[in-house]
């Protein structure tokens, strides 16, 4: 059996909740962002085999639920798992895994607290951390999306790939998808290294919003970061910063 896994690397206090409401929008003060998440899976890739079986892009829904300074961000359940069927051959041998179906990342800016629920293998563990600070250089550049004027802003991973990302100061949160926010204003949109990786804001509102949602998932075992990547490394033979793992498998 072969395992190949691609790891990508995705990683302000609480704004003030005075209502303000923007021109030619709505002010949000909590809500529901549904985001595309697009991945090209063949950026990385040397094997052209291996990419003659996988198509170019996974694309998939994530959503992240904010209120105040507290936000929680997670794959979209469907009724089947996209995740297990993405690139899968007519024979079953080849299966692409998207992290875990339940994993789950809490941010709370007001405690400078992080904390995220992920899943290796059977099991599901949950790791307390402090929030990651991005160094973001802010521009004055600006683009309308879904209806919100949006602020450009640019910054680096852990890996040194250059990510944009495009914020609304009219949605009062520090937040944004996988590991990244730190901005005055929630990330509608997030380019890492050159359109490797894209979320796109799909859905914004606050219809049918239930504040319980945003809460620290607290379903698995507590480890420390550290030994939950050193767990992954020997399962795989590679960790995450906190954005999404491709796994492949071939039988």
């Amino acid at each position: 059996m072969l395992f190949a896994v691609l790891t990508l690397s995705a990683g302000l206090a609480a704004r003030s909740q005075e209502v303000v409401k923007p021109s030619g929008g709505s002010l949000l003060q909590e809500g529901k962002i549904v985001y595309e998440r697009k991945i090209n899976m063949h950026r990385r890739m040397t094997d052209e085999s291996m990419k003659a079986m996988i198509p170019e892009f996974n694309i998939a829904k994530t959503e992240l639920y904010f209120s105040g300074g507290e936000s929680i961000y997670r794959n979209v359940k469907t009724e089947e798992d996209i995740r297990d069927k993405a690139g899968e051959e007519n024979n079953g041998n080849l299966v692409m895994r998207m992290g875990g179906a339940d994993d789950q990342i809490y941010k709370n800016y007001a405690q400078e607290k992080m904390i995220q629920q992920k899943e290796l293998g059977p099991k599901k563990y949950i790791i307390e951390d402090s929030i990651y600070r991005q160094n973001w250089k802010m521009e004055e550049v600006t683009r309308v999306i879904k209806g919100y004027t949006c602020k450009k802003a640019t910054t680096h991973n852990r890996e040194g790939k250059d990510v944009i990302a495009w914020y609304c100061e009219d949605i009062p949160s520090s937040s944004g998808p996988e590991i990244f926010g730190g901005l005055p204003g929630l990330i509608l949109e997030l380019n890492i290294n050159d359109a490797e990786i894209v979320f796109s804001a799909l859905e914004i509102g606050a219809g049918d919003f239930d504040k319980k949602i945003v809460r620290a998932p607290s379903d698995g075992k507590k480890i420390s970061r550290k030994e939950f990547q050193r767990m992954q490394e020997e399962a795989f033979g590679a960790s995450s910063d906190g954005g999404p793992t491709i796994r492949i498998i071939r039988n």
